[in-house]
This record gives structure tokens, sequence and C-alpha cells, in this order.
């Protein structure tokens, strides 16, 4: 009778711990300018991929997410996506935003524009088509409506660039 116990024991724990470990959970933090950068390569033969990659933003702003998937002859990662979704992971009223964004074998990247402060995760999904499959995925928050550019806009080039030669032909006609 105690084995039976035991063993019933063993095979729930086995059960629960599989269970847990349908999704690889990383906490990014406060998102901002700086990317947060997962680069992962998975080493088992085929089967699903179920990443998440949590974070906070603590201001209106424009989430930039990129993905992309590295492939060989015989490595790939079909159907590999992510999606951004509003809340808490593993809260049931967490939203998805916008669509998902599928990144096979290209590079895929998108700006979700205005998002409120809160808190948010990204979701990979896909599968390991074999030991070796890869993936590159990378995001970083800015502000909306952040002030000023550091970068003069192109239309400016021409009206300062005729202030300078103003300047030059007044300069050079008070040395005469």
């Amino acid at each position: 009778m105690k084995l039976k116990t035991c063993l019933t024991f063993i095979a729930l724990a086995c059960v629960g711990a599989s269970a847990s470990a349908a999704n690889n959970v990383t906490d990014w933090g406060v998102l901002g300018p700086t990317a947060d950068v997962a680069y992962v390569t998975y080493h088992d033969d085929s089967g699903p991929i179920d990443d998440v990659y949590t974070f906070s933003i603590d201001a209106t702003s424009d989430v930039d997410g990129y993905g992309e998937e590295f492939e060989a002859r015989s490595v790939t990662m079909p159907d590999a996506m992510f999606t951004l979704f509003s809340g808490t992971f593993g809260d049931p009223g967490a939203t998805q935003v916008g669509d998902p964004m599928a990144f096979n074998n290209t590079a895929t990247e998108t700006v979700y524009a205005s998002l409120a402060m809160g808190e948010y995760y990204f979701e990979i999904t896909g599968s390991s088509a074999k030991a070796g499959s890869a993936y590159d995925f990378e995001a970083f928050a800015n502000e909306s409506g952040g002030g000023a550019s550091n970068v003069p806009e192109p239309a400016n080039a021409p009206l300062l660039l005729s202030g300078l030669a103003l300047l030059g032909f007044l300069a050079k006609r008070r040395m005469q």
C-alpha cells in the first residue's frame, strides 16, 4: 500500500513539474530606451517553444519589438511568432495588444504606439524543428511625445545653410 502511495505522489510531482515548465519566464523589469535582449538556442530536438518576457513601463511609451529566427539547412523554428499582452503573465484578464508577429526565416519589427503605463509581456511561440534552433528577440521603450529630438529635421538643413551663408556674406562685407 505504501508503494502505491509513493508512486502516485512521484507521478503527480512529475506532472506538476512538467506543467510548470511549459513557459520559460524572464522578468526584464522596467523597459527603457536601452534594448532588453534575448538570444535563445534550443539544444533539444523538436518540441514546442513558449517563452515569456515580462516588463513594465513607467510612462506612456512606444514599445519596439524585434524578432529574428536563425536558420540553417536543417534547423528551423516553424510558426515562430511574438505577441504582446497587456497585464500580468498568468492573469486571465491579460489582453492581447495588436496582432501576433511572425518571424519565420525573416526579421520582424513593429512599434506598439502610445502604450499606457503598466505591466506587459511578450510571448514567443512556435516549435523547435531540431536541436540548434535559435532566435533573437529584443524590445525597448521610449516615452511617447518625449520632447525635441537631438537630430535636426532634414527640412531645416537648407534654412541652416542659408543662415550660415548670410553670416559669411555679412562678415566678408564688414572686412571690406
